[in-house]
C-alpha cells in the first residue's frame, strides 16, 4: 500500500524487479518530487500571508516556501490588484507612489518605490512538503500515489539507459497528472453547469 515513504520506496523495487538501487532510491524520488511540485497545483498548497510594502526601496522577499503567485493586492478601505509584468517587460519608474506592477526573481520588485507602507495581501502556491523519514507522507502520496511511483519508475529506468520502459511509465505519470489537476480544479471550482437545449437540435 502507496501509504507511507518507506512503503513507496519498497512499491518501487517490487516493480522495477531490481535488488540494486537501494543507495540512489532516495534520489528517484526526489527527482520525481521535483516533477510534481513544479506542475501539480494543490488546493491544500495555495496559501495566504501580508507582508507590508517596503518604502525604501522596490523589493519585498519572498514568503518561505514561496512557488508561484495567484494574486498580489493592496488591501484597505479599497483593494487594488497589482498584476504581474514578466521581468522584461517591466518598466521601472523613477517616481515613488502606488505600485501598479510586480514581478519575480528571486524577490518581488515592485515597478516603482511604495509611497506608503501598504497592507500586502498575497494569494500563493508554496511548495510540496517532500517525504522523508521523518516526514513519511503528504498530501500528493495520500491523495494520488501512482504520480510519485510512476515518477520514480519513470527517473529509475531512465538512469538504467532504458528509455522505452522510462518512456511507458513518464506516460503513466503525464496522464495521472492531468488526473490530479483536474481532480483539484473540481474541487477549487465545482463541477462544471450541465447544459440543456430547448426544443429540437438543429
Amino acid at each position: 500500500m502507496l501509504d507511507s515513504y518507506a512503503n513507496l520506496k519498497a512499491a518501487i523495487e517490487n516493480f522495477s524487479h531490481r535488488n540494486d538501487i537501494s543507495g540512489v532510491i532516495d534520489d528517484f524520488i526526489d527527482i520525481a518530487e521535483s516533477r510534481i511540485d513544479t506542475r501539480l497545483k494543490l488546493r491544500t498548497n495555495e496559501l495566504r500571508s501580508t507582508a507590508t510594502a517596503p518604502t525604501s526601496d522596490r523589493f519585498l522577499a519572498l514568503p518561505d516556501g514561496f512557488l508561484q503567485m495567484r494574486r498580489l493586492t493592496i488591501t484597505g478601505n479599497t483593494n487594488f490588484e497589482i498584476h504581474y509584468k514578466a521581468p522584461e517587460a517591466m518598466t521601472v519608474s523613477n517616481a515613488s507612489g502606488r505600485p501598479k506592477y510586480y514581478t519575480i526573481t528571486s524577490q518581488i520588485e515592485f515597478d516603482r518605490v511604495p509611497d506608503s507602507g501598504y497592507t500586502l495581501e498575497m494569494s500563493y502556491y508554496r511548495t510540496l512538503t517532500p517525504l522523508t523519514t521523518s516526514n513519511t507522507t503528504n498530501d500528493v502520496l495520500t491523495n494520488y500515489p501512482e504520480l510519485y511511483l510512476y515518477g520514480s519508475l519513470s527517473e529509475l529506468h531512465r538512469w538504467a539507459r532504458d528509455e522505452n520502459t522510462a518512456g511507458y511509465y513518464d506516460g503513466l505519470f503525464e496522464q495521472k497528472l492531468i488526473d490530479a489537476q483536474k481532480q483539484e480544479n473540481r474541487g477549487r471550482y465545482g463541477a462544471a453547469p450541465s447544459q440543456k437545449s430547448e426544443g429540437p437540435t438543429p
